[in-house]
């Protein structure tokens, strides 16, 4: 019963393992969007939203890549930019550099909508990444909330086995009783047995009926 007992938890210990390496995998996932790409028309004004998750206010990690290159010649170096503004018309972030240069930059910001406003010369294909992590901002309460629901199961468990166990010793208890101290039912052999008394009625002779 106690090697039972053991192997019970190591399970239910491996299930909170198990269900923990999930969830750190999903709120680790990073949504990407293309905001300019060399298949697609460039837009100097590109529309970012970044929506919250489960109604959360907190701020967003977010990573734009950019990369510009000239059309005409691959080795040419020309001054580009771009700036990310929120709806207040504030700057947010921002890059300025040049042609050939592949930039990676981090923030962390609120749910809401946004523009990336971005300025190159003629000729000039860029390539814009948004990646954003949606579920990052509630991995630490993912855990927890996954892992208390992990237990009250595990609890509950133990306690359903508890009640059923207690149920089926009730029911051998009353099956192991004598059976002159069971509760005699119409229909049962007992109840026929009972009804045989063992006094009956004296058999007369047909001259003692005369």
């Amino acid at each position: 019963m106690e090697a039972r007992k053991i192997i019970n938890i190591g399970m239910w210990v491996f299930a909170l393992l198990i269900i923990n390496i999930i969830w750190a995998n999903v709120s680790n996932n990073v949504a990407s969007q293309e905001l300019n790409d060399i298949d697609h028309e460039f837009q100097a004004n590109r529309e970012v939203s970044l929506q919250p998750v489960f109604g959360s206010d907190a701020n967003l990690p977010i990573e734009i890549q950019s990369n510009f290159v000239h059309v005409d010649d691959a080795s040419r170096i020309e001054d580009v930019s771009w700036q990310l503004v929120n709806e207040d018309g504030g700057v947010v972030l921002s890059w300025s550099g040049q042609t050939n240069e592949f930039v990676s930059l981090d923030a962390e910001l609120p749910p809401g909508e946004y523009t990336l406003q971005t300025t190159i010369g003629e000729n000039i294909l860029a390539t814009q990444t948004l990646d954003v992590a949606p579920f990052a901002p509630i991995a630490i309460w993912g855990h927890l909330i996954l892992s208390i629901l992990l237990v009250a199961v595990a609890f509950g468990e133990v306690g359903i086995r508890k009640v059923v166990s207690k149920y089926n010793e009730k029911t051998v208890v009353k099956e192991d009783k004598p059976r002159e101290f069971r509760k005699t039912r119409a229909g049962m052999p007992e109840a026929d047995e009972a009804n045989d008394s063992p006094w009956r009625d004296p058999i007369m002779s047909s001259s003692q009926e005369i």
